[in-house]
């Protein structure tokens, strides 16, 4: 065989060899790692902190590398522990071509509560769950002091309040933030609700025994959370009634101010009634005690002098059970 021949067979062969394995290098997987990269977590996977190309791409994308960073925050890792978890996945390394960086930093993606999110939301909660018109109803709401980060995806905001509270005055409101429907932070925030409502006031000083018409009596706002209890608030149910003491102008009038008018006196004559089975008796008697209608009244018989009790009404006779 001529030198010129064994040439011939040499370059045959390379060339033989570099055609099969051409082929083979092509088909290599090979992972570039990046410099940086956002992550969604709560892991981070290969794919997301390198660009992965081959046919094993998609499996290889989905090896998990480590945890994420807190929303916000940032993980560095290298590139060798990288290969290591790729490793432990049962993937061969040497038919991987790592490329890239040395480390990655891996930020979390976040999304920022800011205190006037959580205050509005919190604004708009009370006006759907209170029973009064938002119209005249003043609702402060005291924002957190601070911004805090939770995970990037749907954020929902949800609350709960004492179920005794009842939307007047100051009260506590425990809400918590989910995100994707996943709890990720709780919040408590305090509210101040204030609503006004027209009640009844005395339009001038009132003496005590003084009949309440609409000359001495008028509507005013007030707040309802400041209001005594038994409260009027129309004029139509005061009248006919009398101050039980002395009224300033401006008074907002209860039910411990203001009285009945007294229909019968202590030892007034009055009518009695009873029935006794379909048949109605009626008979006169000595009033021990003053009434107003509803009132007990304690009688006594004008001959028997035979006490009891009956209830004053609004006819002025008194109905003995």
């Amino acid at each position: 065989m001529t030198k010129a021949r064994c040439i011939e067979i040499r370059i045959a062969l390379v060339l033989l060899c570099a055609a099969l394995l051409t082929p083979l290098a092509l088909a290599q997987d090979t992972i570039t790692v990046k410099d940086s990269a956002y992550v969604k977590g709560p892991k981070i996977l290969l794919g997301d902190v390198a660009d992965i190309t081959g046919d094993n791409a998609e499996e290889l994308a989905l090896v998990e590398v480590a945890p994420a960073a807190l929303p916000g925050s940032v993980k560095r890792i290298d590139a060798a522990l990288l290969m290591m978890r790729v490793k432990n996945a049962g993937i061969e390394v040497d038919t991987l071509d790592f490329k890239g960086h040395r480390r990655v930093s891996a930020k979390t993606l976040h999304l920022e509560i800011t205190p006037g999110m959580l205050a509005e939301n919190l604004r708009q909660f009370i006006e759907v769950e209170m029973p009064w018109d938002p119209t005249p109803t003043q609702i402060e709401v005291v924002p957190p002091s601070q911004t805090f980060a939770v995970p990037d995806g749907e954020v929902e905001f949800r609350w709960k309040v004492n179920p005794r509270y009842t939307y007047l005055g100051a009260g506590s409101f425990r809400g918590e933030v989910l995100v994707d429907g996943k709890a990720a932070r709780s919040v408590l925030l305090k509210a101040n609700v204030q609503t006004y409502a027209d009640v009844v006031v005395a339009a001038d000083s009132v003496a005590r025994g003084e009949p309440l018409t609409a000359r001495n009596t008028r509507l005013d706002k007030r707040e309802l959370s400041r209001l005594d209890e038994g409260a009027f608030f129309s004029l139509r149910d005061i009248q006919g009634n009398v101050a039980r003491t002395s009224i300033p102008r401006g008074q907002v009038l209860t039910t411990r101010k203001v009285t009945p008018p007294q229909l019968i006196k202590r030892n007034q004559i009055i009518t009695v009634e009873t029935r006794v089975g379909s048949l109605v008796i009626r008979a006169q008697a000595r009033a021990l005690s003053k009434g107003a209608v509803g009132d007990p009244v304690q009688c006594s018989g004008l001959n028997s002098k035979e006490r009891f009790t009956g209830i004053l009404r609004k006819d002025g006779v008194v109905v003995v059970p």
